[in-house]
């Protein structure tokens, strides 16, 4: 074969290579467009808390009545790059369609919220993660000593989640006048006040330790406390139960407390 022939054969291998790379780079190029995801969601807060609160009404008939209150934390989201058609499932059991949405958690917890975008010729999810935590408050009827002709047990429910989380908060008694001031007491009948942190399992208790026991010289009292790392099954929660030894005593009991989700 003649040295000009080599050369010519060179040449159309050298310049189809060239031109085959550019179409595959094109074909290639082409697949990489259609394949990239442009749908996306966004979220206005990723940490929002819900408001609770239990107010016991007594028409002086020694039998309370609960009003409970919510105020649930409003979730804004919102999505970019969308199809035809946009769904969402707010893992809670919920869903709802439209470009943007609004969306309220009745519970605390973390929830995972998926979109579906839906187009003529491809379907995209995203997803996004967002925590629930709980702020609560209780104001509890006079609580007086269980030797009392109208004794009664004071429980304040913490609504525990179940799952892990933690919670903290007080509980404050306040001396409602009815008897003589705490201040002005003798030594022999002071205001007294017991505070018990019990942990329940389908209503029974299963354990429980004491925060506070003492007596006190003030019209006021506040037990702050913290509750770190804990973990419910299904059917357990914690209460804290408010007594007094004094027979004297009418105590207004009111808590606060938070329910924190972890990251």
């Amino acid at each position: 074969m003649s040295t000009r022939v080599i050369a010519i054969i060179g040449a159309v291998i050298f310049v189809s290579g060239m031109f085959g790379g550019v179409v595959l780079e094109r074909i290639d190029a082409s697949l990489s467009n259609e394949n990239e995801q442009n749908f996306s969601i966004e979220v206005d807060d990723s940490e929002g808390t819900n408001l609770y609160s239990l107010i016991e009404v007594d028409d002086g008939d020694n039998d309370e009545e609960e009003q409970i209150t919510w105020v649930l934390h409003e979730f804004k989201f919102s999505s970019n790059g969308a199809g035809d058609a946009i769904t969402w499932d707010f893992g809670d059991g919920t869903t709802a369609s439209g470009s943007s949405i609004s969306h309220q958690f009745t519970s605390s917890g973390t929830f995972l919220i998926t979109a579906t975008s839906i187009s003529s010729d491809k379907v995209e999810t995203a997803s996004i993660e967002v925590i629930v935590n709980r702020d609560s408050f209780a104001e509890a009827d006079n609580m007086e000593c269980s030797c009392a002709p109208t004794g009664k047990d004071t429980v304040i429910d913490l609504v525990a989640l179940t799952g892990k989380q933690s919670i903290q908060g007080f509980v404050q008694v306040e001396h409602d006048g009815s008897s003589e001031s705490c201040t002005l007491r003798n030594p022999l009948q002071e205001c007294h006040i017991r505070v018990i942190l019990q942990r329940t399992e389908q209503g029974e208790i299963v354990s429980e330790e004491i925060l506070f026991d003492d007596t006190f010289r003030s019209n006021e009292k506040v037990v702050d406390f913290e509750l770190p790392e804990l973990e419910f099954s299904q059917g357990e929660s914690i209460q804290l139960r408010l007594e007094t030894d004094q027979l004297r005593d009418w105590h207004k009991p009111t808590a606060e407390w938070s329910v924190i989700i972890p990251n």
